[in-house]
């Protein structure tokens, strides 16, 4: 009975289950590091999936399969309430690991449905799994599903678990606004926002940036989802992000439709507020047809992916790294329903809507801005750079001229409070850099503790100052001024006018600083002002900066 079930029937006598299993199977296949893909489906029972792959990572393992599952949530919702989904999974090179995935088979496309259990030859235990918290149901987005032939289905066995050490993608979100969700969990900045009749709409198509943010903590590793519809106006409407503080849309990223929705544009705000456009890709007809359209957003750290319907559009660096989530629509009204947010693991690939790594050929901001790479866009925990390579892409400059020269990184304007700014935030962390005075006298140091990457108020800073023979710190406040909070005398050979190279270090932990230089703690317990933010570095004047090194305790 087993083998029987498991042989394809002629495609003419297929079941739903078993046409939908092929079609997974299909799809899965196409991705370049499965080797093997079948499915089997036991009418009242389970949908089965086999998959082989050389992926050798589990967090970028169960990233990939939500990505493949997530386009059949229209189809799975139509199976039987009783079935389940069985995702059988050997992965890594060698002797294989297996990851199996359970999920109720009419919500498989909900990743916080999901349950894990994993095993590898070396850690092979009782049924110990990973669940993830459950949350109500809610509509499925519809996208559209592969109709291939189906590939020949094997069956693999489920072994005995051991608990993975990778949390599942968890749902914070789900809003489908049909009266299960508060209007608490909403609050609008700007606009005439209603909920009716199982929509969110913004009714105003008169003015720019109405936004309302949604009441979740701040993430950094996340996918947001939406439904959105736009009707009469001349713009249109999308997302908001990575927000700094969920009253204001200063220094918050976003990715909306514009042009009666056939353009997708993303950018950001400056800390006053201003909207700074930095890129965008055509997507006609797009959301012009006054329909609905699947607007999705995948972010880990420094990058996002934003896809329309299915359909990857761009990959973005992004300003800030971590923030509030919200939507927004300009001269537009537009309907949203169906608002999803699920926390990704911190470790995880950024992934295309077809579960593979974005293509050499995908499409990049038209402004020229390009993506993070891989390990810089991922690796919040820890950054290093020697500028070996002579790019300094990944550092953003707010005053002075950087430029990465000669295996360093160099501020060759006169000037003061010049700063360029990296992409790692932390408020627990080590971080070091050598830095050598070029010309005139040294006051080279470290910002840390910034709010925002685009401006200094608000952050913290160490720095040479008295003609180069004291360490000053201090803070800069919500005006960008300057307030010193203390310094300390430096030894001749601790100066920073000789000439050589030094290095400064600074360590914070529970909103205290300790200060090193070359070696010898300078200060410690100091007591920060702003502990928790962005790190960069510092120069009044001439200074070349190398071997920055920033790794969280």
């Amino acid at each position: 009975m087993a083998m029987r079930s498991l042989r394809p029937a002629p495609v003419g006598q297929a079941l739903p289950g078993q046409q939908l299993g092929w079609d997974i199977a299909r799809a899965a296949a196409q991705s370049p590091e499965v080797q093997v893909a079948s499915a089997a489906y036991l009418p009242g029972d389970a949908l089965i999936l086999y998959t082989r792959t050389s992926q050798p990572d589990r967090a970028r393992l169960r990233t990939w399969a939500m990505v493949q599952l997530e386009p059949f949530a229209e189809r799975f919702a139509a199976m039987p309430a009783k079935d389940q989904l069985r995702w059988v999974i050997d992965y890594g090179s060698g002797p294989s690991q297996q990851e199996v995935i359970s999920a109720p088979l009419r919500r498989a496309a909900e990743p916080a449905q999901y349950r894990y259990t994993g095993s590898s030859p070396s850690l092979i235990g009782g049924d110990q799994t990973v669940a993830a918290a459950p949350v109500a149901s809610a509509a499925p987005t519809a996208a559209p599903a592969a109709t291939a032939a189906p590939s020949q289905p094997t069956a693999a066995p489920a072994q005995p678990a051991a608990p993975g050490s990778i949390p599942a993608p968890q749902a914070l979100s789900d809003s489908a606004f049909d009266g299960a969700a508060p209007k608490a969990n909403w609050a609008p900045l700007a606009g005439n926002w209603e909920m009716k009749d199982g929509i969110y709409s913004q009714h105003d198509n008169t003015g720019y940036d109405y936004m309302t943010m949604l009441n979740l903590d701040p993430l950094t590793h996340y996918r947001m989802d939406a439904k959105i519809r736009i009707g009469a106006g001349d713009m249109g409407g999308g997302f908001v992000y990575n927000a700094p503080s969920p009253t204001s849309r200063a220094g918050a990223q976003s990715v909306d439709f514009t042009e009666q929705g056939t353009f997708l544009r993303w950018g950001r705000y400056d800390k006053d507020g201003d909207y700074v456009y930095e890129g965008g890709a055509d997507v006609a007809p797009g959301a012009s047809d006054g329909g609905w359209h699947t607007l999705s957003l995948v972010t880990h750290g420094g990058q996002s992916l934003v896809s329309v319907d299915g359909k990857e559009v761009g990959t973005i660096a992004n300003t800030s790294t971590a923030g509030y989530l919200g939507l927004t629509a300009s001269r537009s009204m537009v309907d949203f329903d169906n608002v999803q947010v699920t926390a990704l693991p911190k470790d995880g690939a950024l992934i295309t809507v077809d579960g593979q790594a974005p293509s050499a050929g995908s499409t990049q901001p038209i402004s020229g801005t390009q993506g993070l790479s891989e390990t810089q866009a991922l690796d919040t925990a820890s950054l290093g750079d020697d500028f070996a390579d002579g790019d300094a892409k990944e550092w953003q400059t707010i005053d002075g001229t950087w430029r990465a020269a000669d295996g360093t990184y160099q501020q060759t304007a006169d000037g003061k409070n010049l700063g360029s700014i990296s992409t790692f935030q932390s408020d627990q962390f080590i971080a070091t850099v050598r830095l050598q005075h070029v010309e005139g006298n040294m006051s080279g140091g470290l910002y840390f503790g910034m709010a925002q990457r685009d401006t200094r108020s608000q952050s913290q800073v160490v720095r040479y100052a008295q003609g180069s023979q004291a360490l000053q710190w201090g803070h800069f406040d919500e005006g960008g001024s300057f307030v010193q909070d203390g310094s300390a005398p430096l030894a001749a050979s601790s100066g920073g006018g000789d000439g050589t190279w030094h290095t400064l270090g600074v360590r914070v932990k529970g909103g205290l600083a300790t200060f090193t230089l070359d070696g010898e703690q300078v200060a410690s317990d100091v007591k920060l002002t702003y502990a928790s933010g962005y790190v960069g570095l510092y120069a009044n004047g001439k200074v070349a900066f190398d071997d920055v090194q920033i790794a969280k305790e």
